[in-house]
């Protein structure tokens, strides 16, 4: 699917990164329309400008997949129609305010024909995350004005960010980027998260953390919608209006009627999303590699300062044990070990399920008795650690051997050389009669 290049008849235009308010209304200035070599991608929806025909084409195919990321999120047909213009060459307006690697514009061509255009000012951004979170963003802006005639000069909106946020972290299977991990830290808190509070956040105006923390809450948002017997559909609904943003919990509410717009019935499975996700993959077993490592990690045991003995900091690993139990700050330690170990043994290979137990005990019974010897049980103890890590190193070596000497491929010369090593390694047939007799029984299968 082609299309002409347009007479630019009408133009109004918002950076997306500079944006504080909800609606955004004409700048004739802010943008111009690309004006070099073109790709079209398969789908057709997007146009890649650029001289450079490679990066193009390469851009034109990335785009695609994250289209098909989109949808399968979604679960939405590819039903588009307004196209999008990707300007990889793009010349910073002059009227703009903030050094933006990006920027979004709607266009107008003949025929009230609507376009949306990403101009990119920085060719490195193309490399960045942040780049397909900006597509997810004019997707889901060609969804909500779909079936809506827009004029130069008229205010429109851009989607709110937690669904943003929200898609671009499901379609990217959250790289993983979003850990159970981070999850967990939303409910560690003395007071859990309030919904209302996610809501009236803007994302742009965050730290990398806090964008990470907000990223995790916007996909459990979106997972307790989705979990709702008409939640894809009531969140293709969500999605093609024009929403004001932030995003508030009754208009989310009232577009699933199995919410009955009930906030409080939103907010509770939000939480439980939450909780969910924090859960992931913590009852999948690790390697015996993975194992050893975490173990390596969680031995790696410092001491506190202590007034009374300062030579105790300067001590670490399992042979500090004693000391740190009989210190300050002793217990506390103690106890933060005890609940690493308890984690990790519920996943542990089971080659190391015994040891992890045992430094599991250790530790248990310092905290009982924290003038209790316990030498000669951590000397054993490492003494069976450094026997699985020279064991786990000696299987890496040889998968490794193997890796680098197998035949990937048949080789016509090498397997030619081998057929002529087994004719010389086979010995001629003997002639005389004794032998001609043993071979006639031995085909008769006597």
């Amino acid at each position: 699917m082609k299309f002409p290049r347009p007479r630019i008849a009408a133009l109004f235009a918002c950076i997306i990164c500079a944006c504080t308010g909800g609606g955004f209304a004409a700048e004739p200035d802010a943008a111009t329309p690309p004006k070099s070599g073109r790709t079209v991608s398969q789908s057709g929806q997007f146009i890649v400008f650029s001289e450079e025909s490679a990066p193009r084409m390469k851009v034109a195919r990335s785009l695609d997949d994250l289209k098909s990321g989109f949808n399968e999120t979604l679960r939405m047909k590819d039903a588009w129609k307004m196209p999008i213009l990707v300007n990889l060459e793009a010349e910073r307006p002059a009227r703009q305010r903030t050094p933006d690697a990006f920027g979004v514009s709607f266009l107008q061509s003949e025929g009230d024909t609507m376009r949306i255009q990403l101009d990119v000012f920085d060719p490195a951004f193309i490399e960045t995350p942040q780049f397909s979170l900006e597509v997810i963003r004019a997707m889901l802006l060609e969804i909500a004005y779909r079936d809506t005639s827009i004029k130069a000069g008229k205010a429109f909106q851009l989607p709110p960010d937690w669904i943003v946020e929200a898609v671009f972290g499901q379609t990217n299977i959250r790289s993983k980027a979003v850990k159970p991990a981070v999850f967990s830290s939303l409910l560690a808190s003395e007071s859990p998260p309030e919904l209302r509070d996610f809501l009236r956040l803007r994302p742009a105006s965050l730290d990398s953390t806090s964008r990470l923390l907000y990223r995790a809450q916007a996909i459990a948002l979106f997972d307790a919608l989705m979990q709702l017997p008409d939640g894809a559909e009531g969140l293709k609904n969500y999605i093609s209006k024009t929403r004001r943003n932030p995003a508030t919990i009754e208009e989310i509410a009232s577009m699933f009627p199995s919410l009955a717009g009930d906030k409080s019935t939103l907010g509770r499975r939000w939480l439980l999303a939450i909780a969910k996700e924090s859960a992931a993959n913590r009852a999948d077993l690790l390697s015996s590699r993975e194992t050893g490592k975490e173990l390596d990690r969680i031995l790696e045991i410092k001491a506190l300062p202590d007034p009374k003995n300062p030579e105790v900091a300067a001590m670490s690993g399992p042979y500090a044990l004693e000391s740190i139990a009989r210190s300050q700050n002793g217990r506390f330690i103690l106890n933060q070990l005890n609940e690493e170990f308890l984690r990790l043994s519920l996943r542990a290979h089971p080659m190391f399920q015994s040891l992890v137990r045992d430094y599991m005990q250790i530790v248990r019974d310092l905290i009982a008795k924290p003038k209790r010897r316990v030498d000669k049980r951590v000397a054993s103890a490492e003494e069976v650690r450094a026997g699985l890590r020279s064991h786990n190193s000696e299987v890496e070596s040889f998968i490794d051997w193997v890796e680098t000497t197998k035949i990937s491929e048949a080789d016509e010369v090498t397997s030619t050389a081998i057929d002529e090593a087994d004719v010389i390694e086979t010995p001629p047939p003997r002639p005389d009669a004794i032998s001609r007799h043993l071979d006639a029984i031995v085909e008769r299968g006597w």
